[in-house]
């Protein structure tokens, strides 16, 4: 049915009644055209157009606010079964009503005027998208026309032809209405129900935010109550829904060519697939992290990029987009590596990486920016160490991109990676402060995170104490001083301490103690050159010396051949400090007066203070000498030779107090007063393997005739009437020096058989017995030689008296034989191996070898087991080992050297062939009189 004739046009602007007689004849005279209008329309419908009717008609709004030109705005309404699409711009004119029934031809390109934007496609062939409806009207404030199926189909059913369907879109017809007001035309599309209509606005609704980024000539699409707009703030596109923000694009451009980006929160969201868009969307995959939107020709469908067409040139602007991102987000605009979405995609993405590659936009610590190609990365620089490398390096990249993904974006582009390496060789030619060296060292020391780092950075320029500079860190030490003091010591290449940081101890830099310092060759030869040194340069030596003595709270070690170090004395001349006493030393008053010792300087003492005159080697108290590896006894210690034999191995480490063998004989008790009183020398006092405290004991005779080590301490009586107790006020803090356990070697032995043997000496025999045993034992241990050991004179035995002609008991049978005048015991249990090492010791006879015993008594046998022999060996504490004999009387009868015989009554004896005789077999009555006592008897 043919529109009503009340809705016609009479006046019919657009001419549409020839357009249609024109097409009919056409068909009319050849039936395969009408054919050749249906398959074509239908081929757009389907297929080259198919779903695109909403991007078409936003296409046909932007050029229609192009050529008005005012910005494009459009509506989307749903009335019922009806979708109503309006839009502001240009009105619908006679050239665009034939382009519309023409099917394959488009008005764009025929605006009379050369400056005017092109066209998109205004009611060109994209049009035929909307045919998938049976009727669309056009209204336009210049006129409307309708294309209707069914007019159409009513039309060709006049002619003489065959048509089992018609084209939707070939004839048109004139309407009476007019588009909604505000907008200069209006598509209203008749679709099969309310559903379907509801469906495409929903698909527009879907499409405007992307066709507002595409064509810049529109500004706002509403759909249905909501309004979509797009407004640009700076380098960002903005689309608001309703008024409010509803996503942002950080957007760049040139020419007609623009590139796009999401931005949330401040942050890029990089695309991972897009299409291209010339400048609405194609079917060309691109996978470059950004949107772009061009103005190359398509082919018709405006699928397809034209085959004249260079998608290489649509790089161009996007090194603009790059710069204008943040610098630390401008990597994730660099395409990472990946396969082309297709061949257009591969020709762009190798367009684009070759201008990132060249044009400037990587930000460099100076505030240029750099082109990759031609630009230094420097992986993990810090904004310090970019500060100091600003002007060292150039071109630099900024710190923003020196690591994780940024450093490498820019790497993939061309950029030169710095190592460590490269960075030390790049400094050896810098001269700066050592204040710079020190902060660079500061700011290069998060980059040094392992071995390789530490390795790479082994030609690492330091700068010296002595103004010299030094590649790497080997050969050249840092001395542990104070921060301001800078002393310069010219004996060891050293760190400038205004350059001094843990950095470089990572890099292997030896740190040494003042007291490695203090132990350097070289300042050994500086020592022992002294004399080739002018005053100036002799001065400066002792001077740098005695401030790093005086450099720490801690006593260094001093290693002895530094007190040679010649300073001035009392008498203006110079004498190595070692041979020198300070002003008031109370070290003076218990030396002798032969002592080689004079003073120091009283002025000189006040220009450096005691203290590192002390540590030097100076005398106030008793000096201490340190060695914290010594390796032979050099010392200069007396008797040092004769300790160091006596050690089972060499000390680790050598601690002592020297000059003891200056005092003088009669002033030992003050000079242990003086000892006793320095804390520093409290643990030389306390360690019995040191050589203070082998020394004292030996030499040191605070009683007349008699060393420390024969000297008992007061408050314990264990040697009492052997050894006389130290009467000293400092005795507690002395302990170690007085007698011990055993002998300390053979003159010590000979020192107690000595008091032993003093019969004027009140020992008790107990003592005696523990003391005969002292030495057996040290004997034993190898500190005692028997062929050294002079015999003494006599011998303290268990009547503790003393004697010339005692035995020596070696069993304890024997006691109850030998008178106790004529018996010595070597400890409370006698046994024959003591008792013959003791013999042998002091040249005494032994019991067992100077009389013969024999038993005279008859007793009876008892097997040892048996509950008699038990009950006897419980109550006596014997062992009653081997053959028994018990006996009701035990006699023996001895012979001495004259034949002599007694005899004596015992409680037990063992014979030469080993029987044990014992007197009775149960307990005795502890109230009668006691059977074991011996008792001679009358033969």
């Amino acid at each position: 049915m043919t529109p009503s004739a009340a809705r016609l046009h009479p006046a019919d602007p657009f001419g549409t009644a020839a357009l249609r007689a024109a097409t009919l004849s056409a068909w009319r005279d050849s039936p395969t055209r009408l054919a050749e209008d249906v398959a074509a329309e239908a081929e757009l419908r389907h297929i080259g157009y198919r779903d695109r009717w909403f991007t078409e008609l936003a296409a046909n709004a932007a050029d229609a606010a192009l050529a008005a030109p005012a910005p494009g705005r459009m509506r989307v309404v749903v009335d019922g079964a009806q979708v109503r699409i309006a839009n502001t711009g240009a009105p619908l004119t006679r050239a665009g009503v034939q382009a519309l029934t023409a099917l394959r031809v488009s008005p764009k390109g025929m605006s009379p005027k050369a400056d005017e934007p092109a066209a998109i496609g205004r009611f060109g062939v994209g049009f035929r998208a909307t045919s998938f409806v049976d009727r669309v009207d056009l209204l336009s404030t210049s006129g409307a026309i309708t294309f209707d199926r069914q007019a159409t189909a009513a039309a060709v059913a006049a002619l003489p032809v065959d048509a089992p369907d018609v084209p939707a879109q070939r004839l048109a017809w004139p309407l009476t209405a007019a588009p909604s007001p505000g907008y200069a035309t209006e598509v209203v599309l008749h679709c099969a129900d309310e559903t379907q209509a509801q469906t495409l606005a929903a698909h527009a609704a879907a499409e405007a935010e992307d066709l507002l980024l595409a064509l810049s000539a529109l500004v706002e699409i509403v759909v249905d109550d909501t309004a979509i707009t797009r407004r640009v703030d700076g380098d960002h596109v903005v689309i608001d829904v309703d008024g409010h923000p509803h996503r942002r694009w950080l957007r760049s451009s040139a020419g007609g060519t623009h590139w796009l980006v999401p931005v949330v929160d401040g942050r890029l969201q990089p695309l991972t697939d897009d299409v291209l868009r010339s400048p609405t969307p194609t079917q060309i995959p691109l996978s470059l992290p950004a949107r772009l939107v061009t103005d190359l020709p398509l082919t018709p469908d405006r699928r397809g990029l034209h085959p004249d067409a260079d998608l290489a040139t649509a790089a161009v602007g996007y090194t603009a987009l790059v710069a204008a991102a943040p610098d630390d987000q401008k990597h994730l605009l660099v395409p990472a590596p990946a396969f082309a979405a297709g061949a257009e995609d591969a020709r762009l993405r190798t367009a684009v990486l070759a201008t990132l590659a060249a044009d400037r936009w990587v930000p460099g610590v100076d505030g240029r920016r750099l082109a990759p190609e031609r630009t230094l990365v420097l992986r993990g620089l810090t904004p310090d160490l970019a500060d100091l490398l600003g002007d060292v390096l150039e071109p630099l990249a900024h710190p923003l991109v020196s690591d994780g993904p940024e450093a490498a974006a820019v790497l993939r582009l061309g950029a030169e990676e710095l190592g460590l390496a490269q960075l030390a060789d790049v400094l050896s030619g810098v001269d700066r402060l050592p204040s710079w060296w020190g902060r660079l060292y500061a700011a290069l020391d998060p980059l040094v995170t392992g071995p390789d780092a530490v390795a790479e950075l082994g030609a690492l320029p330091i700068p010296r104490a002595d103004g010299r500079s030094h590649r790497g860190v080997r050969g050249v030490f840092d001395v542990d001083l104070p921060a301001d003091d800078e002393l310069v010591l010219d004996w060891v290449p050293t760190v400038h301490p205004a350059a001094a940081h843990p950095l470089l101890e990572r890099l292997g830099l030896e740190r040494l103690t003042v007291s490695q310092v203090l132990a350097h060759p070289g300042l050994e030869q500086r020592v022992a050159d002294a004399d080739e040194l002018s005053d100036t340069e002799h001065e400066e030596l002792v001077d740098a010396v005695l401030r790093l003595l005086d450099a720490s709270d801690a006593e260094p070690t001093v290693p002895t051949w530094l007190g040679a170090l010649d300073v001035p004395d009392s008498e203006g001349e110079l004498r190595p400090a070692d041979e020198l006493l300070l002003p008031g030393s109370p070290l003076a008053s218990v030396l002798a007066a032969d002592a080689p010792l004079g003073v120091i300087d009283a002025d000189f003492v006040a220009a450096y203070g005691a203290r590192p005159l002390r540590r030097l080697g100076a005398g106030w108290g008793f000096t201490t000498v340190h060695d914290d590896l010594p390796t032979a006894p050099d010392h200069d210690l007396d008797g040092e030779a004769d300790w160091w034999d006596g050690l089972e191995v060499p000390p680790e480490a050598l601690r002592a107090v020297r000059d003891l063998d200056l005092v003088a004989p009669d002033r030992w008790g003050r000079a242990l007063t003086l000892l006793a009183q320095d804390p520093d020398i409290a643990a030389d006092l306390a360690d019995p393997d040191g050589y203070t405290v082998w020394w004292l004991r030996r030499h040191a005779e605070p009683i007349a005739g008699t060393p420390l080590r024969r000297c008992a301490a007061p408050d314990t009586d264990s040697w009492r009437g052997l050894f006389d107790p130290l009467d000293h006020p400092s005795a507690a803090a002395l302990t170690a020096l007085l007698v011990g356990a055993e002998p300390d070697d053979t003159d010590d032995a000979d020192g107690w058989l000595a008091a032993l043997a003093d019969p004027a000496r009140p020992v008790p025999p107990g003592v005696a017995a523990r003391a005969h045993a002292a030495v057996v034992q040290a004997y034993r241990a190898g500190r005692v030689r028997l062929d050294r050991l002079d015999p003494p004179l006599g011998l303290r035995t268990l009547a503790g008296s003393v004697s010339s002609d005692a035995v020596v008991l070696d069993a304890p049978w024997w006691v109850a034989v030998v008178p106790p005048a004529d018996a010595v015991l070597v400890g409370a249990h006698p046994e024959a191996r003591s008792a013959a090492d003791f013999a042998a010791l002091v040249d005494a006879p032994l019991a067992s070898e100077t009389l013969s015993v024999h038993v005279v008594s008859v007793g009876r046998f008892l097997d040892p087991e048996s509950g008699p022999a038990l009950r006897l060996a419980a109550a006596t504490g014997w062992g009653l080992s081997g053959p028994l004999v018990a006996h009701d009387a035990l006699v023996v009868a001895v012979f001495d050297d004259d034949d002599a015989e007694r005899r004596v009554r015992v409680p037990r004896w063992r014979d030469t062939a080993g029987t044990l005789h014992v007197e009775h077999c149960v307990p005795w009555d502890p109230t009668g009189p006691d059977p074991r006592r011996p008792r001679e008897e009358t033969p």
